[in-house]
Protein backbone atom coordinates (compact mmCIF):
# COMPACT_ATOMS: atom_id res chain seq x y z
CA UNK A 1 0.00 0.00 0.00
CA UNK A 2 2.94 2.26 0.79
CA UNK A 3 4.45 1.16 -2.12
CA UNK A 4 1.17 2.28 -4.26
CA UNK A 5 0.85 5.58 -2.64
CA UNK A 6 4.66 6.76 -3.33
CA UNK A 7 4.38 5.63 -6.89
CA UNK A 8 0.97 7.49 -6.66
CA UNK A 9 2.92 10.65 -5.14
CA UNK A 10 5.81 10.39 -8.04
CA UNK A 11 3.49 9.88 -10.93
CA UNK A 12 1.56 12.91 -9.41
CA UNK A 13 4.55 15.19 -9.28
CA UNK A 14 6.03 14.71 -12.39
CA UNK A 15 2.42 15.39 -14.04
CA UNK A 16 2.24 18.93 -11.66
CA UNK A 17 5.46 19.51 -13.18
CA UNK A 18 4.92 18.66 -16.95
CA UNK A 19 1.98 21.30 -16.35
CA UNK A 20 4.18 24.05 -14.87
CA UNK A 21 6.99 23.52 -17.43
CA UNK A 22 4.05 23.26 -20.23
CA UNK A 23 2.62 26.84 -18.80
CA UNK A 24 6.26 28.73 -18.73
CA UNK A 25 7.10 27.20 -22.41
CA UNK A 26 3.37 28.64 -23.59
CA UNK A 27 4.17 31.92 -22.01
CA UNK A 28 7.60 32.14 -23.33
CA UNK A 29 5.89 31.41 -26.83
CA UNK A 30 3.43 34.21 -26.44
CA UNK A 31 6.15 36.75 -24.91
CA UNK A 32 5.89 39.95 -27.61
CA UNK A 33 6.63 39.47 -30.97
CA UNK A 34 6.78 35.58 -30.61
CA UNK A 35 3.24 34.70 -30.74
CA UNK A 36 2.66 30.74 -32.36
CA UNK A 37 2.12 31.32 -36.02
CA UNK A 38 -1.21 29.68 -37.84
CA UNK A 39 -0.64 26.22 -39.56
CA UNK A 40 -1.76 27.80 -42.53
CA UNK A 41 0.56 31.12 -42.97
CA UNK A 42 2.79 29.08 -45.59
CA UNK A 43 0.15 29.61 -47.87
CA UNK A 44 0.33 33.64 -47.24
CA UNK A 45 2.86 36.31 -47.27
CA UNK A 46 4.08 35.79 -43.58
CA UNK A 47 6.38 37.63 -41.65
CA UNK A 48 9.92 35.43 -40.27
CA UNK A 49 11.75 37.36 -38.32
CA UNK A 50 12.62 40.04 -40.37
CA UNK A 51 11.50 38.57 -43.05
CA UNK A 52 8.16 39.18 -45.33
CA UNK A 53 8.39 35.01 -46.92
CA UNK A 54 6.11 34.29 -50.11
CA UNK A 55 4.38 30.88 -50.35
CA UNK A 56 6.83 29.58 -52.19
CA UNK A 57 9.78 30.37 -49.33
CA UNK A 58 11.02 33.07 -51.07
CA UNK A 59 11.68 36.47 -49.65
CA UNK A 60 8.86 39.45 -50.55
CA UNK A 61 9.91 42.87 -50.65
CA UNK A 62 6.66 44.94 -50.83
CA UNK A 63 6.64 47.90 -53.82
CA UNK A 64 3.10 49.22 -53.59
CA UNK A 65 1.01 51.63 -54.76
CA UNK A 66 -2.16 53.24 -53.67
CA UNK A 67 -4.84 52.29 -55.93
CA UNK A 68 -6.91 55.74 -54.92
CA UNK A 69 -7.57 58.00 -52.09
CA UNK A 70 -10.39 57.01 -49.16
CA UNK A 71 -13.20 55.09 -50.69
CA UNK A 72 -12.31 54.99 -54.40
CA UNK A 73 -13.65 52.52 -56.91
CA UNK A 74 -12.13 50.11 -58.52
CA UNK A 75 -10.68 51.22 -61.97
CA UNK A 76 -9.30 47.97 -64.20
CA UNK A 77 -6.93 50.67 -66.18
CA UNK A 78 -5.50 51.80 -63.08
CA UNK A 79 -4.27 48.17 -62.33
CA UNK A 80 -3.45 47.15 -65.64
CA UNK A 81 -0.62 50.21 -65.32
CA UNK A 82 0.22 49.26 -62.53
CA UNK A 83 0.88 45.88 -62.80
CA UNK A 84 2.61 47.13 -66.10
CA UNK A 85 4.90 49.57 -63.99
CA UNK A 86 5.78 46.40 -61.89
CA UNK A 87 4.53 46.65 -58.84
CA UNK A 88 3.58 44.02 -56.63
CA UNK A 89 0.50 45.31 -54.64
CA UNK A 90 -1.82 48.08 -54.19
CA UNK A 91 -3.06 50.01 -51.44
CA UNK A 92 -7.15 50.33 -50.33
CA UNK A 93 -8.05 52.97 -48.20
CA UNK A 94 -11.01 52.35 -46.25
CA UNK A 95 -13.04 54.81 -44.60
CA UNK A 96 -15.87 53.98 -41.98
CA UNK A 97 -18.57 55.54 -43.73
CA UNK A 98 -18.67 53.11 -46.76
CA UNK A 99 -18.99 50.01 -44.32
CA UNK A 100 -22.22 52.22 -41.88
CA UNK A 101 -23.66 55.43 -41.13
CA UNK A 102 -23.40 56.64 -37.52
CA UNK A 103 -27.01 56.66 -36.25
CA UNK A 104 -27.08 52.79 -38.13
CA UNK A 105 -23.34 51.23 -36.56
CA UNK A 106 -24.35 47.71 -36.52
CA UNK A 107 -26.00 47.67 -40.23
CA UNK A 108 -22.82 47.25 -42.64
CA UNK A 109 -23.52 48.61 -45.99
CA UNK A 110 -23.69 46.19 -49.07
CA UNK A 111 -21.90 48.56 -51.62
CA UNK A 112 -18.62 48.66 -49.35
CA UNK A 113 -18.35 45.29 -49.76
CA UNK A 114 -18.87 45.02 -52.92
CA UNK A 115 -16.45 47.75 -53.58
CA UNK A 116 -13.72 45.64 -51.97
CA UNK A 117 -14.61 42.37 -53.79
CA UNK A 118 -14.24 44.61 -57.19
CA UNK A 119 -10.48 45.65 -55.77
CA UNK A 120 -9.81 42.29 -54.87
CA UNK A 121 -10.91 40.47 -58.35
CA UNK A 122 -9.16 43.04 -60.42
CA UNK A 123 -5.74 42.35 -58.01
CA UNK A 124 -6.17 38.71 -58.72
CA UNK A 125 -6.45 39.47 -62.64
CA UNK A 126 -3.32 41.20 -62.83
CA UNK A 127 -1.25 39.28 -60.09
CA UNK A 128 -1.34 42.24 -57.50
CA UNK A 129 -1.74 41.66 -53.91
CA UNK A 130 -3.48 44.33 -51.34
CA UNK A 131 -2.73 45.97 -48.52
CA UNK A 132 -6.61 47.21 -46.45
CA UNK A 133 -5.28 50.15 -45.03
CA UNK A 134 -7.92 51.86 -42.54
CA UNK A 135 -7.79 55.29 -43.29
CA UNK A 136 -10.17 57.14 -42.07
CA UNK A 137 -12.27 55.66 -38.44
CA UNK A 138 -14.75 57.78 -36.55
CA UNK A 139 -13.86 59.90 -33.70
CA UNK A 140 -10.37 60.11 -35.25
CA UNK A 141 -9.27 63.14 -37.14
CA UNK A 142 -6.18 64.19 -36.48
CA UNK A 143 -4.91 66.13 -39.44
CA UNK A 144 -4.76 69.84 -39.87
CA UNK A 145 -7.21 70.45 -42.82
CA UNK A 146 -9.78 73.50 -43.41
CA UNK A 147 -12.89 74.15 -41.82
CA UNK A 148 -12.47 70.72 -40.30
CA UNK A 149 -11.93 70.48 -36.62
CA UNK A 150 -10.29 67.82 -34.97
CA UNK A 151 -11.01 64.80 -33.52
CA UNK A 152 -9.70 62.46 -30.59
CA UNK A 153 -13.31 60.75 -29.27
CA UNK A 154 -11.72 57.44 -30.31
CA UNK A 155 -9.46 57.50 -27.76
CA UNK A 156 -11.68 58.64 -24.80
CA UNK A 157 -15.27 56.97 -25.88
CA UNK A 158 -15.53 53.35 -25.59
CA UNK A 159 -18.37 52.88 -27.81
CA UNK A 160 -16.40 53.99 -30.87
CA UNK A 161 -13.52 52.08 -30.11
CA UNK A 162 -15.94 48.89 -30.24
CA UNK A 163 -17.32 49.71 -33.52
CA UNK A 164 -13.93 50.47 -34.65
CA UNK A 165 -12.81 46.39 -33.46
CA UNK A 166 -16.37 45.11 -34.67
CA UNK A 167 -15.45 46.62 -38.49
CA UNK A 168 -12.14 44.96 -38.19
CA UNK A 169 -13.59 41.63 -36.77
CA UNK A 170 -16.43 41.53 -39.81
CA UNK A 171 -13.57 42.33 -42.52
CA UNK A 172 -10.93 39.73 -40.79
CA UNK A 173 -14.52 37.32 -41.19
CA UNK A 174 -14.78 37.75 -44.62
CA UNK A 175 -11.85 37.57 -46.16
CA UNK A 176 -9.78 35.57 -43.42
CA UNK A 177 -8.86 32.91 -46.40
CA UNK A 178 -8.30 35.59 -49.12
CA UNK A 179 -4.82 34.77 -50.04
CA UNK A 180 -4.91 37.97 -52.88
CA UNK A 181 -4.99 40.55 -49.46
CA UNK A 182 -1.55 40.63 -47.75
CA UNK A 183 -2.57 42.72 -44.68
CA UNK A 184 -4.59 44.96 -42.83
CA UNK A 185 -3.40 48.13 -41.87
CA UNK A 186 -4.90 48.45 -38.86
CA UNK A 187 -5.32 52.47 -38.03
CA UNK A 188 -3.72 55.35 -40.09
CA UNK A 189 -1.52 58.06 -38.27
CA UNK A 190 -2.63 57.99 -35.03
CA UNK A 191 -2.23 60.82 -32.69
CA UNK A 192 -3.59 60.49 -29.19
CA UNK A 193 -5.75 62.89 -26.85
CA UNK A 194 -3.20 61.51 -23.74
CA UNK A 195 -0.36 59.57 -23.74
CA UNK A 196 0.64 56.47 -26.10
CA UNK A 197 -0.97 53.97 -23.42
CA UNK A 198 -3.96 54.98 -25.26
CA UNK A 199 -2.57 53.47 -29.39
CA UNK A 200 -1.28 50.78 -27.19
CA UNK A 201 -4.26 49.70 -25.44
CA UNK A 202 -6.45 50.08 -28.67
CA UNK A 203 -4.08 48.70 -31.25
CA UNK A 204 -3.44 45.42 -28.64
CA UNK A 205 -7.29 44.71 -28.64
CA UNK A 206 -7.61 45.07 -32.83
CA UNK A 207 -4.95 42.26 -32.69
CA UNK A 208 -6.73 40.15 -30.20
CA UNK A 209 -10.12 40.59 -31.98
CA UNK A 210 -8.82 40.26 -36.01
CA UNK A 211 -6.56 36.85 -34.69
CA UNK A 212 -9.77 35.71 -33.10
CA UNK A 213 -11.15 35.12 -36.93
CA UNK A 214 -8.04 35.49 -38.91
CA UNK A 215 -4.47 33.77 -37.99
CA UNK A 216 -3.53 34.17 -41.81
CA UNK A 217 -2.84 37.99 -42.60
CA UNK A 218 -0.10 40.01 -41.66
CA UNK A 219 -0.72 42.64 -39.36
CA UNK A 220 0.66 46.56 -39.84
CA UNK A 221 1.08 48.75 -36.72
CA UNK A 222 1.76 52.11 -37.38
CA UNK A 223 4.15 54.51 -35.43
CA UNK A 224 2.54 56.96 -32.88
CA UNK A 225 2.62 60.50 -34.39
CA UNK A 226 1.88 62.81 -31.04
CA UNK A 227 0.75 62.76 -27.68
CA UNK A 228 -1.95 65.10 -25.93
CA UNK A 229 -3.71 65.77 -28.69
CA UNK A 230 -0.47 67.73 -30.75
CA UNK A 231 0.91 66.19 -33.93
CA UNK A 232 4.55 66.24 -35.22
CA UNK A 233 4.21 68.47 -37.84
CA UNK A 234 2.82 70.84 -35.86
CA UNK A 235 4.61 70.28 -32.45
CA UNK A 236 8.61 70.23 -34.20
CA UNK A 237 8.82 67.67 -32.20
CA UNK A 238 9.53 64.18 -33.38
CA UNK A 239 9.23 61.06 -30.59
CA UNK A 240 11.95 58.75 -30.24
CA UNK A 241 11.34 56.23 -31.87
CA UNK A 242 11.27 53.21 -28.69
CA UNK A 243 8.39 55.67 -27.76
CA UNK A 244 6.45 56.15 -31.24
CA UNK A 245 6.52 52.07 -31.65
CA UNK A 246 5.66 49.39 -29.47
CA UNK A 247 6.08 45.84 -29.90
CA UNK A 248 2.33 44.15 -29.96
CA UNK A 249 2.15 39.73 -29.00
CA UNK A 250 1.90 38.70 -32.39
CA UNK A 251 4.92 37.62 -34.73
CA UNK A 252 2.59 37.79 -37.90
CA UNK A 253 3.16 41.72 -37.89
CA UNK A 254 5.01 44.64 -39.59
CA UNK A 255 5.42 47.79 -38.20
CA UNK A 256 4.84 50.88 -40.80
CA UNK A 257 5.37 54.17 -40.61
CA UNK A 258 4.74 57.42 -43.68
CA UNK A 259 7.66 59.80 -45.15
CA UNK A 260 6.58 62.77 -46.00
CA UNK A 261 10.06 64.05 -45.01
CA UNK A 262 9.74 67.19 -45.05
CA UNK A 263 5.69 68.13 -44.47
CA UNK A 264 6.44 72.00 -45.38
CA UNK A 265 8.00 70.40 -48.98
CA UNK A 266 6.03 67.02 -49.52
CA UNK A 267 3.09 69.29 -48.65
CA UNK A 268 3.55 73.04 -49.95
CA UNK A 269 0.01 74.68 -50.91
CA UNK A 270 -1.74 71.87 -50.18
CA UNK A 271 -5.66 72.96 -50.91
CA UNK A 272 -6.28 71.48 -47.23
CA UNK A 273 -4.09 73.44 -45.24
CA UNK A 274 -4.05 76.77 -43.74
CA UNK A 275 -0.01 76.82 -43.26
CA UNK A 276 1.36 75.35 -46.08
CA UNK A 277 1.58 78.41 -48.33
CA UNK A 278 5.14 78.97 -49.75
CA UNK A 279 7.09 77.59 -52.14
CA UNK A 280 10.47 74.80 -50.84
CA UNK A 281 12.79 73.08 -53.05
CA UNK A 282 14.82 70.04 -53.16
CA UNK A 283 17.39 69.92 -51.86
CA UNK A 284 17.19 73.65 -50.60
CA UNK A 285 20.66 74.47 -48.46
CA UNK A 286 18.60 77.56 -46.84
CA UNK A 287 15.84 75.54 -45.46
CA UNK A 288 17.60 74.30 -42.26
CA UNK A 289 15.89 71.57 -40.09
CA UNK A 290 16.22 71.05 -36.69
CA UNK A 291 15.67 67.47 -35.58
CA UNK A 292 14.76 67.13 -32.27
CA UNK A 293 13.02 64.56 -29.92
CA UNK A 294 12.50 67.00 -26.45
CA UNK A 295 11.05 70.13 -25.19
CA UNK A 296 14.60 70.76 -23.91
CA UNK A 297 16.61 68.89 -26.18
CA UNK A 298 18.89 71.58 -28.60
CA UNK A 299 18.47 69.21 -31.36
CA UNK A 300 20.26 68.47 -34.28
CA UNK A 301 21.21 70.67 -37.37
CA UNK A 302 20.01 69.42 -40.97
CA UNK A 303 20.02 71.29 -44.58
CA UNK A 304 17.20 69.74 -46.30
CA UNK A 305 18.98 67.07 -48.73
CA UNK A 306 19.82 63.66 -48.83
CA UNK A 307 21.60 63.53 -45.84
CA UNK A 308 18.49 64.86 -44.00
CA UNK A 309 16.59 62.04 -45.57
CA UNK A 310 18.91 59.53 -45.07
CA UNK A 311 19.45 59.92 -41.14
CA UNK A 312 15.62 60.65 -40.63
CA UNK A 313 14.86 56.91 -42.66
CA UNK A 314 18.02 55.45 -40.48
CA UNK A 315 16.46 56.94 -36.79
CA UNK A 316 12.74 54.82 -37.86
CA UNK A 317 14.36 52.05 -38.97
CA UNK A 318 16.11 51.91 -35.45
CA UNK A 319 13.13 50.01 -34.27
CA UNK A 320 13.07 46.81 -36.13
CA UNK A 321 16.72 46.23 -36.12
CA UNK A 322 16.54 46.54 -32.11
CA UNK A 323 13.86 44.67 -32.07
CA UNK A 324 14.40 41.99 -35.04
CA UNK A 325 11.15 43.03 -36.79
CA UNK A 326 10.45 43.98 -40.30
CA UNK A 327 9.43 47.72 -41.47
CA UNK A 328 7.47 49.38 -44.18
CA UNK A 329 7.05 52.63 -45.93
CA UNK A 330 3.06 52.38 -45.97
CA UNK A 331 3.09 55.93 -48.01
CA UNK A 332 5.53 58.33 -49.21
CA UNK A 333 5.30 60.97 -52.05
CA UNK A 334 4.89 64.86 -53.05
CA UNK A 335 1.84 66.97 -53.67
CA UNK A 336 1.56 67.30 -57.44
CA UNK A 337 2.75 70.59 -57.34
CA UNK A 338 6.43 69.32 -56.07
CA UNK A 339 6.94 68.09 -59.57
CA UNK A 340 6.71 71.05 -61.48
CA UNK A 341 10.16 73.21 -60.79
CA UNK A 342 10.66 72.61 -57.32
CA UNK A 343 12.68 68.91 -58.02
CA UNK A 344 10.13 66.49 -57.38
CA UNK A 345 11.75 64.10 -59.36
CA UNK A 346 14.91 64.75 -57.57
CA UNK A 347 13.65 63.91 -54.09
CA UNK A 348 12.15 60.51 -55.67
CA UNK A 349 15.08 59.35 -57.22
CA UNK A 350 16.35 59.81 -53.88
CA UNK A 351 13.70 58.24 -51.64
CA UNK A 352 13.91 55.76 -53.94
CA UNK A 353 17.08 54.48 -53.67
CA UNK A 354 17.46 54.57 -49.70
CA UNK A 355 15.24 52.62 -50.13
CA UNK A 356 16.52 50.30 -52.57
CA UNK A 357 19.97 50.36 -50.73
CA UNK A 358 18.14 48.64 -47.10
CA UNK A 359 15.66 46.32 -49.34
CA UNK A 360 13.02 48.27 -47.95
CA UNK A 361 8.98 47.93 -48.36
CA UNK A 362 7.92 50.54 -49.33
CA UNK A 363 4.72 52.33 -50.88
CA UNK A 364 3.91 55.03 -52.73
CA UNK A 365 1.12 57.62 -51.83
CA UNK A 366 -1.52 57.10 -54.83
CA UNK A 367 -1.72 55.82 -58.36
CA UNK A 368 -4.59 58.58 -59.63
CA UNK A 369 -5.48 61.05 -57.32
CA UNK A 370 -6.06 64.94 -57.80
CA UNK A 371 -3.33 66.09 -55.37
CA UNK A 372 -0.60 63.15 -55.44
CA UNK A 373 -1.37 60.64 -58.35
CA UNK A 374 1.24 59.52 -60.76
CA UNK A 375 -1.13 58.35 -63.50
CA UNK A 376 -0.41 61.61 -65.49
CA UNK A 377 3.48 61.80 -64.69
CA UNK A 378 5.07 59.32 -66.60
CA UNK A 379 9.00 60.69 -65.82
CA UNK A 380 7.91 59.93 -61.69
CA UNK A 381 6.35 56.06 -62.94
CA UNK A 382 9.87 55.67 -64.64
CA UNK A 383 12.21 56.09 -61.32
CA UNK A 384 9.20 54.50 -59.19
CA UNK A 385 8.97 51.37 -61.27
CA UNK A 386 9.89 48.09 -59.35
CA UNK A 387 13.00 46.10 -61.18
CA UNK A 388 11.49 43.11 -60.60
CA UNK A 389 8.09 41.57 -59.53
CA UNK A 390 7.82 39.11 -56.30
Amino acid sequence: MEVRRAGTQASTGLQNMIRIWACVIAFMACDAGTAPAADSLRDFIHVDGQRLVAPDGSDFRIQAIGAGSTGADAVEKDYAEIARLKFNAVTVMLGYRRFYTEDAPDKYIELGWKRLDQHLALARKYRLRVILQMLAVEGAQFVPSKGEAFDYRIWVQPELQERFLKLWEAIASRYKDERQILGYGIFCEPVVSGTRQQWINLANKAVARIRNVDKNHILFIERLYGEFGTRREMSGLDLNPERAFFVVPDRNVVYQFYFFERDEYTHQHAPWREDRDFDVRYPEPRFEIVYREAINDRGRVFRFDKEYLNFYLNRQLEFGAKHKVPMFVWAFGLLKNCFTGEGGLEWLQDMKSLFDDRHLSRGYIAYRDDDNGISDNEPAQKILAGPSRN
